[in-house]
């Protein structure tokens, strides 16, 4: 498994060249610092509350009640993904008052729905293999026709297989997209296959 990984890496890494595409080894997900920051604070005053400072606390809530806010805010109008009512706008700004009022304790509710932010979130900047194959590609028949031979020589040097259907071959032509398409729409090599 490492070995194939390595592979991998190591034809990401060409075909990022080819393309000319940075971070092409990046994650298709990145920690948000921020909700990050907002779970773990929620996680604190959930589990140890009763023996933080006072100022910390504070802090803690503040990021809460920020983050908690600012939720309200995006949701005043509509419906949620889950079709649940959403407020309106002048309930929302209420709810929100109500939840900076650090006269007014957070409730269980509220610090379980920050303890549960996702905080890792999509990378805008990933690019998945299959991705940047097809751009190396970008159409050209000749180029395809590459890929396919070189990946037949790679499955057979790596998985080394002992039985192959009779009259495989490394080498067999690729046929590249549809050609002359018959009566019903299927394209002719496909029948022949």
């Amino acid at each position: 498994k490492a070995k194939m990984k390595s592979m991998e890496n190591a034809l990401r890494d060409d075909l990022s060249k080819e393309v000319g595409i940075e971070n092409a080894f990046c994650s298709p997900v990145v920690d948000d610092a921020e909700l990050h920051h907002v779970r773990s604070c929620a996680i604190a005053l959930a589990r140890w509350r009763g023996t933080m400072p006072e100022d910390k606390i504070e802090s803690h809530e503040k990021v809460v009640r920020g983050y908690l806010a600012g939720i309200v805010n995006a949701k005043c109008c509509g419906e949620n993904e889950d079709g649940d009512k959403i407020m309106m706008k002048d309930e929302a700004q209420e709810h929100k008052k109500r939840i900076l009022d650090r006269s007014v304790p957070l409730t269980k509710q509220q610090l379980q729905k920050a303890c549960s932010v996702n905080y890792r979130v999509k990378n805008p900047h990933y690019i998945s293999g299959s991705e940047l194959v097809v751009r190396s590609l970008s159409g050209d028949a000749k180029k395809i026709e590459n890929f396919v031979v070189d990946w037949r020589k790679h499955f057979i040097e790596t998985v080394n297989p002992k039985f192959m259907p009779v009259g495989w071959c490394v080498d067999n032509p690729v046929v590249c997209g549809r050609q002359d398409e018959g009566k019903s729409g299927e394209a002719e090599c496909v029948k022949q296959w």
